[in-house]
């Protein structure tokens, strides 16, 4: 009987834990939704996260807390943008004012990629 009790009380432990982190990552879209600004993090050479939805009007702040220069740029038929060298511990903003989705990149670390779509 000990058994199953603690059995199904993992299994609840489980389910509660999951509920917890969807609701987390609910809260987190909507707030990116109604804030109306959103932090990328530049590190270890990517950006945290890689992949983000937010509404149209958005600024995004690019937080450079990596060790390396970055210089981020958009390209688009309606979204162009084209930093200068972003030296560590700098941000650069950078308004989402149009919809679709757009790749952001760094010059000198091709392999950095952030997709964005606008909403």
């Amino acid at each position: 009987m000990d058994n199953k009790l603690t059995g199904d009380t993992m299994l609840l432990k489980r389910v509660v834990y999951i509920g917890i982190i969807a609701l987390a990552v609910t809260i987190s879209t909507i707030a990116a939704f109604a804030s109306g600004e959103v932090t990328v993090v530049q590190t270890n050479r990517s950006f945290n996260p890689d992949v983000i939805e937010v509404a149209k009007d958005t600024i995004i702040h690019f937080a450079n807390e990596d060790e390396f220069i970055h210089q981020i740029y958009v390209k688009s038929d309606t979204t162009n943008f084209d930093s200068a060298e972003q030296v560590p511990g700098t941000t650069i903003d950078i308004p989402f004012n149009a919809d679709g989705t757009f790749e952001v990149r760094c010059h000198i670390h091709p392999k950095m990629r952030l997709t964005v779509t606008v909403k």
